[in-house]
């Protein structure tokens, strides 16, 4: 009988796993029989499935609500178009700063990079994160 109050085991492997499906080299399927295979049963692929995924709320250093900073969704003038992204500066400071350009990585202006920008504010900077997928409609 399996202890149901006992956390899956996540290895390495399964995390590679994961890695090559939300890079797109592995489909669904494939990543779930791959992970139903190095979990054992199909039920505890379900049960993993879950726990591989980033959570960015809990991954969160500064909240989107933190009065020490005041961020805002702004949209500027590009050379392809408009262009969308995040601006942050600390709330409380008045004066010249200096200037931080966060750029993301291939997933686009996401929660993190969004949090990224958060901490440079508290550094007492202003942060912009460009989202430089804007010409493509922007990150999902």
């Amino acid at each position: 009988m399996t202890d149901v109050t006992t956390k899956p085991v996540i290895t390495q492997a399964m995390i590679d796993a994961y890695d090559e499906y939300t890079h797109l080299t592995l489909d669904r399927r494939r990543f779930m029989e791959q992970l139903t295979r190095l979990a054992g049963s199909g039920a505890a692929a379900a049960a993993i499935a879950p726990m591989l995924a980033a959570n960015s709320a809990q991954a969160a250093i500064v909240a989107e609500n933190d009065v020490r900073v005041k961020g805002e969704d702004i949209t500027y003038p590009g050379s392809g178009g408009e262009m969308k992204g995040y601006l942050v500066k600390p709330a409380n400071q008045a004066g010249k700063l200096g200037t931080v350009i966060v750029i993301h990585e291939n997933r686009g202006l996401n929660p993190h990079i969004r949090d990224v920008a958060r901490r440079v504010a508290l550094e007492g900077f202003v942060a912009l994160a460009p989202d430089f997928l804007s010409p493509l409609g922007g990150t999902p």
